[in-house]
C-alpha cells in the first residue's frame, strides 16, 4: 500500500491464512493464502466497489470482501482492454 486512498496492498512475500501484515491502516490478518505480489484488501469492499491501487482504479469487486481477502481475477472484474 503506497497511498492512503488505496483499498488494496500488495504482499511482498508468500503469506498464509492467519498471517498478519503491517499497513498504514494497522495490522491486517489474512483470511486466505496470498502469493507474492498479489493484492489483499485493507478496507471492507462491497460488490461493485472500485479497487484502488497506487491511486488508480484497477477494477471493481465482483463480490463482497472483508478486510484481509485475497483480491484477484476470481473476485475482481476489470474492463481495461475490453472493446
Amino acid at each position: 500500500m503506497i497511498f492512503p486512498e488505496d483499498s488494496v496492498a500488495m504482499v511482498l512475500e508468500d503469506a498464509c491464512k492467519g498471517d498478519t501484515i503491517s499497513t498504514p491502516r494497522g495490522e491486517i490478518t489474512l483470511l486466505e493464502d496470498v502469493e507474492f505480489a498479489h493484492k489483499v484488501n485493507v478496507l471492507p469492499l462491497k460488490k461493485g466497489d472500485p479497487v484502488i491501487k497506487y491511486r488508480e482504479e484497477i477494477g471493481y469487486m465482483l463480490e463482497d470482501a472483508p478486510v484481509g481477502t485475497w483480491i484477484h481475477n476470481h473476485n475482481m472484474g476489470c474492463d481495461r482492454g475490453k472493446v
